[in-house]
């Protein structure tokens, strides 16, 4: 069995590559990424502990590298942005990379895991259907943005604010709004099928997604 540690109330897989993992997460986050980042571990990991009939089998170990890495790539500046990926995919690859040098023991199952993981963040209507560790990386980044308000009443409002007292959630929001901001203005090609969308509707002056009507009906035959 793996080595576990506690950390807000919650126990955390505790293993060589997650001690890389976190060093690396905190090399290449700003701050306030790091928190979300490892707020978001630290969410799935109680989510996970709440529902032991749907995450019995899940490998903590994957769950850890996906939730630690989901955002390499959400900041346009990164290393590891291009220009025409979104952030998610960006970043999926960022921690495939980085587990072809630092885990080359793992199988191609175990990284792809980790891909889809972090490539499906933020499509929970996707990544809901998808293997547990998927399902659980999607479900802790919702849970650190509706906090308590979680489905089902999940997380409750004294584990929610024990972990934001650990992992100060300070400058989260209006980071959150500058950074899908910043991709709207700098990739905008990347944002027009997704939610990042609606943050260059509403704050981006002159941002204009084309809509999936004219995306895809203006070569059809009539």
């Amino acid at each position: 069995m793996a080595a576990t540690r506690d950390f807000a109330g919650v126990t955390l897989v505790d293993t060589p590559l997650t001690k890389l993992a976190m060093e690396y997460a905190r090399t290449h986050y700003d701050a306030i990424s790091f928190n979300h980042a490892y707020r978001v571990w630290v969410l799935g990991a109680l989510i996970a502990t709440k529902l032991p009939e749907e995450f019995q089998h899940v490998d903590l170990e994957v769950h850890a590298i996906a939730a630690l890495f989901h955002d390499l790539a959400w900041d346009y500046k990164s290393p590891f942005s291009t220009p025409d990926k979104r952030f998610e995919v960006d970043s999926a690859n960022a921690a495939r990379a980085w587990l072809e040098r630092e885990a080359p023991d793992w199988d191609a199952r175990k990284r792809q895991l980790v891909w889809d993981g972090i490539a499906l963040h933020a499509t929970g209507s996707i990544a809901r259907y998808k293997e547990p560790e998927v399902a659980l990386c999607q479900m802790g980044v919702r849970a650190d943005f509706v906090g308590y308000h979680f489905p089902g009443g999940i997380i409750t409002e004294d584990e929610f604010a024990t972990l934001s007292q650990a992992l100060p959630r300070t400058g989260f929001k209006q980071g959150f709004k500058e950074l899908m901001c910043n991709l709207c203005i700098h990739k905008p090609e990347t944002t027009y099928d997704n939610y990042v969308k609606d943050f260059g509707d509403r704050f981006v002056e002159g941002y204009k997604a084309p809509s999936s009507v004219e995306r895809t009906m203006y070569t059809l035959d009539d």
